[in-house]
């Protein structure tokens, strides 16, 4: 969520500014692949009432087969808060399935511990 904005943008657009900013983004799409991050941001769009993230219509249609152009997105007032201040519950961000488990899942939590072990709190 810290690449995006109140402006409006694509998922290529979100991908090619972390690009000139530093990468992180692009260290995890190696990992994830380039639709991990349209598809993450549907999750952010459609996770509850007071999204954090707002989406609409793209320079390209949904059906023709562009993903990182078929809709923009931008953050909410909401969005920006949980961007700056960080996440209060964990329900307040959608949950992400990840090798065998779910990071944000409020039924099944897990938290990574100083020393770099995982533990359930």
């Amino acid at each position: 969520m810290t690449i995006l904005s109140s402006e409006w943008q694509t998922p290529l657009a979100v991908a090619s500014r972390d690009l000139r900013s530093g990468m992180d983004l692009w260290r995890m799409l190696s990992c994830t692949g380039d639709l991990f991050l349209p598809r993450r941001l549907e999750h952010w769009a459609d996770h509850d009432a007071s999204a954090a993230v707002e989406r609409a219509p793209g320079p390209k249609p949904p059906d023709a087969g562009y993903p990182m152009l078929s809709e923009v997105y931008r953050l909410t007032e909401r969005g920006m808060r949980l961007r700056d201040e960080g996440l209060p519950r964990l329900t307040d961000a959608p949950s992400l399935p990840i090798a065998g488990t779910e990071a944000y899942s409020a039924s099944a939590p897990w938290v990574l511990l100083a020393d770099g072990r995982l533990a359930r709190p």
